[in-house]
């Protein structure tokens, strides 16, 4: 006995769907993709960043009054420290920031400033209440920590010294300390900021340049 013709139209609109899903599924598993490699720098950028706010703190530190109009030659021949290029322009910026005359070699100088690196270098921290990672004899992965409270530092530290001199003769000498900070914490599954010295720098630095933006048009007004 055939089925009603209204159950034969259902079935056969069912069918088709059910050939087009299957059809459409095939067509997208055999279309091409685009696969975009990705890297990551031997350091990161959070490193560098600590390194160089470490820096930063020291050399505000640095402060001699006497060297304001003097011609100073900046000696980095002794320092050795992660990034010190960034140490020399930033200590030579200072100098200039103090008033002096920052000149190119010896022979034109009234002082001279030897720059060393006492330390320069992060630290990271890392605590955790909950269940740790726990390996799985025999599987090429363990099974993933479980913290119920986690917390994580980096520190960046630096100590840099200073020597000032006129013609070996004492002028002033001092060692600058610093740390620049990053702490984060977590919840179960919340992110928490405790301490964040990175964001704050970057942070200043932009409302620093709005306002020597803002001041410059108003003084061309």
């Amino acid at each position: 006995m055939m089925p009603p013709l209204q159950y034969q139209r259902e079935g056969t609109t069912a069918m088709k769907c059910f050939r087009f899903c299957l059809t459409s599924c095939v067509l997208l598993t055999a279309c091409g993709c685009l696969t975009r490699t990705y890297s990551n720098t031997p350091r990161t950028a959070l490193e560098q960043l600590l390194i160089s706010g470490a820096v930063d703190e020291a050399l505000a530190k640095f402060h001699v009054p006497e060297l304001a109009g003097r011609k100073v030659y900046v000696d980095c021949t002794n320092l050795e420290a992660y990034d010190a290029a960034y140490v020399k322009v930033a200590t030579r910026a200072r100098f200039a920031r103090e008033g002096a005359t920052v000149v190119e070699d010896a022979e034109s100088c009234e002082y001279v400033a030897e720059v060393a690196s006492g330390g320069l270098g992060t630290e990271f921290k890392v605590g955790a209440v909950g269940i740790p990672a726990i390996p799985i004899p025999g599987a090429p992965v363990a099974l993933p920590e479980m913290p119920l409270y986690k917390n994580i530092e980096q520190t960046a530290l630096m100590k840099l010294l200073i020597f000032v001199h006129k013609k070996g003769e004492f002028v002033a000498s001092a060692r600058y300390y610093a740390k620049y900070d990053r702490d984060e914490s977590f919840i179960l599954f919340f992110r928490f900021e405790s301490k964040d010295d990175v964001r704050e720098g970057w942070e200043r630095a932009d409302l620093n340049l709005r306002r020597v933006r803002k001041q410059a048009t108003v003084d061309a007004r």
